[in-house]
């Protein structure tokens, strides 16, 4: 059964327009190869960090709302762990919120 997730994500302020482009279709493609489904993207651009995270003080940040098996979520957060242009995500269940 999927569920309805909301996840904000922190990228890496290196990246230019362009490299967040790419590294968004890179999480959408991610979801989707996990069986998931993206329902929107909303960028919200980059934003002063309230702390430094990684010697970084800010970053550029985009939500992911999706569906998706709750046994899959674990491998989704495993491989944006892996990637260093990805600085922080949390995932939340929208029935929690």
């Amino acid at each position: 059964m999927l569920t309805e997730y909301e996840m904000v994500t922190l990228f890496h302020p290196r990246l230019d327009d362009e490299g967040v482009e790419q590294l968004t279709q890179w999480v959408q493609d991610r979801i989707a190869s996990l069986g998931g489904e993206v329902l929107e993207v909303i960028p919200w651009g980059r934003r002063s960090l309230a702390y430094p995270i990684k010697k970084h003080l800010e970053a550029t940040y985009v939500q992911f709302d999706f569906k998706l098996d709750g046994n899959q979520m674990t491998e989704l957060n495993r491989a944006m762990r892996l990637n260093e242009d990805i600085l922080r995500q949390l995932p939340v269940r929208k029935a929690d919120r």
